[in-house]
């Protein structure tokens, strides 16, 4: 584990100066305990024993400065090097990190660990490694010290460890499996808990929180369960290990009776060696209490190389890049695409590209196979298929959130794997149904477009854009904050500023998974038109959804299980596409539907 310490944090030199200065102030606390024997046996006798008093000052005085210069090196660890170093490489390979690689689940790890993980990991060095190196040095110096006064003492003290050992191994190994099943309770009750406020409205109108929430109670009572499991499941091994801890102080304390008996150790020998069997027998049993402590920092630091050592995708080499210049056609061939699917709630993994999520994955599953066609620059080109056909994974692939298992996608002529990432995202606008805001004001939001984009800039693509008459319409106009994402603003509106920003960046390639589904009549109409705007004179790819859109379109793709089955026009479709005409036809009757 504190391998995996250094190794996140890149810099072993002062933490590996905190742990030597508490390890030399345990080993110097050892010896002064240990001084006490000569001193005692003199002082006892009458005799003057001022000086072997003043050695046990000074080794007491040493323990106490490298105590004291540890602890100050652990607060500055913990607050500064921790802390910092450990958000900073988080940070860091979030930014170098595929785009496929991030979702729900994926977001939500990168939340914990830069905040929960990092803060539980900034009290290693402050509390448990100092104290665990204090005591591994002070039990040292005791150890050596009994050796040379009565080796058979110190034999008696150390019998019982191996048995403490290993009852510790057990309990940790207890430890790990209940906590693993306590975590999933915690998890689902953490579920029941938002999804019992989100449900408050249909809760109160059929009065249903008059006795309670089923689901809510019955998460917390799992959860109790687990917490009290977990506890219970240390039990034995504890005893156990607290066992062994007393036989060595109380075995100890009988060899030196025995000793003192037969006349082969004096009183205050005996006396010293009996305050240091106790005191070797503390931080031992004080061991226990630090293995919940130690088995949480290795989940947090699992989690957090989780991320920092995420695998990215291949990036050409240094000034072997190359950039793709007009026209800005797409271009599909032969693609093929797979990935694992994560355990439940999870994320899916692509098993031909180097964004792997997880190691708990099952059997591939085939998202395209042997996919060609082109976007011709300048085109629209709407891609319609049922559910699960792998219209959005096409989509994210042109903008390498992942690799292609086979084949290859080439933008301009260029592969885009010879792209670097800063090249290939300055061709492209993407503009899809969930929209997220940063919790800031809608004009910085709109500005990230393009970030030095002048004030008439970003007023003339919120112009476009139907942004104007929602900034209007604002207490505070361009300076109303959104809320964290977006949540002040309706669908539509943050729409609209999505929008907004493709029309300020002003990309040559514009990838769009059909925005107004999900719509009402107003905002569709607006957003209609601004997209209509927006795709003139560019590469558009759309997954498309909507009649009217898919009509507009210059080309028509049919995805049917991951393959093309026809590419067209909506006439050359409908006559030669069974899938196709079947889609039109139900897309129709919905549309002909009213009440």
């Amino acid at each position: 584990m504190i391998t995996q310490f250094f190794r996140l944090m890149g810099n072993r030199t002062t933490t590996t100066r905190m742990l030597a200065g508490h390890t030399l102030g345990g080993v110097f606390q050892g010896v002064a305990l240990g001084l006490l024997i000569p001193f005692l046996s003199l002082f006892l006798a009458g005799e003057d024993a001022w000086a072997w008093l003043a050695a046990v000052l000074a080794a007491a005085a040493l323990s106490l400065a490298f105590s004291i210069t540890a602890s100050l090196q652990s607060m500055a660890i913990a607050c500064l090097d921790v802390c910092g170093t450990l958000i900073c490489r988080v940070a860091e390979r979030v930014q170098k990190l595929p785009l496929g690689w991030f979702s729900a689940a994926s977001v939500g790890r990168v939340s914990k660990a830069a905040s929960r993980d990092v803060s539980f990991l900034s009290h290693m060095p402050s509390i448990a490694l100092p104290y665990i190196a204090s005591a591994s040095g002070s039990l040292v110096g005791i150890f050596l010290v009994t050796v040379v006064v009565d080796w058979r003492v110190a034999l008696a003290m150390v019998a019982p460890v191996p048995v403490a050992l290993w009852a510790l191994r057990w309990m940790r190994r207890m430890v790990v499996r209940e906590h693993q099943i306590h975590a999933v309770e915690l998890h689902n009750l953490s579920n029941r808990i938002v999804e019992f406020a989100q449900l408050q409205p249909i809760l109160r109108a059929t009065d249903r929180c008059r006795n309670g929430w089923a689901p809510l109670e019955d998460a917390l009572a799992s959860e109790r369960d687990a917490m009290f499991t977990a506890g219970k499941a240390k039990g034995p091994a504890g005893s156990l290990f607290h066992t062994a801890v007393a036989a060595g102080m109380l075995g100890s304390i009988a060899a030196g009776i025995a000793l003192l008996f037969a006349g082969s150790m004096s009183a205050p020998v005996f006396i010293a060696l009996a305050l240091m069997a106790a005191r070797f027998a503390e931080p031992v049993g004080m061991l226990a209490f630090y293995v919940d402590a130690l088995h949480e920092a290795q989940v947090a630091m699992d989690a957090i190389e989780d991320i920092t050592e995420a695998p990215l995708l291949p990036a050409p080499a240094a000034g072997a890049e190359k950039t793709a210049g007009a026209p800005f056609d797409i271009h599909f061939e032969g693609v093929d695409f797979s990935y694992d699917e994560g355990e439940a709630g999870g994320a899916a993994t692509p098993t031909n590209s180097a964004s792997t999520l997880n190691s708990g994955a099952r059997a591939p599953r085939q998202v395209l196979r042997d996919v060609t066609f082109t976007v011709p620059a300048g085109s629209v080109t709407a891609i319609v298929g049922p559910s699960g056909s792998g219209k959005s994974t096409l989509s994210r692939l042109a903008a390498r959130f992942w690799d292609v298992g086979a084949g290859r996608i080439t933008v301009g002529g260029v592969d885009v794997r010879d792209m670097s990432e800063e090249h290939l995202m300055s061709l492209m606008s993407m503009v899809f149904q969930d929209v997220y805001l940063f919790d800031t004001t809608i004009e910085e939001n709109v500005r990230i477009g393009r970030p030095g984009a002048s004030d008439e800039e970003v007023h003339a693509a919120a112009q476009r854009a139907a942004l104007t008459e929602v900034i209007e319409r604002l207490p505070q106009g361009w300076h109303t904050r959104v809320g964290e994402g977006g949540t002040a603003l309706s669908g539509g509106e943050r729409q609209r500023v999505a929008l907004a920003r493709a029309f300020l960046k002003d990309a040559p390639i514009l990838l769009l998974d059909e925005v107004t589904s999900a719509l009402d009549g107003v905002n569709e109409a607006r957003v209609t038109e601004s997209l209509d705007d927006l795709a003139q004179g560019r590469t558009v790819l759309v997954i498309a959804h909507r009649l009217s859109t898919i009509r507009r379109a210059d080309q028509i793709i049919v995805l049917t299980d991951g393959a093309v089955e026809a590419v067209g026009s909506h006439d050359e479709l409908y006559a030669a596409s069974p899938t196709y005409r079947e889609f039109w036809e139900d897309q129709s009757a919905v549309a002909r539907w009213k009440l």
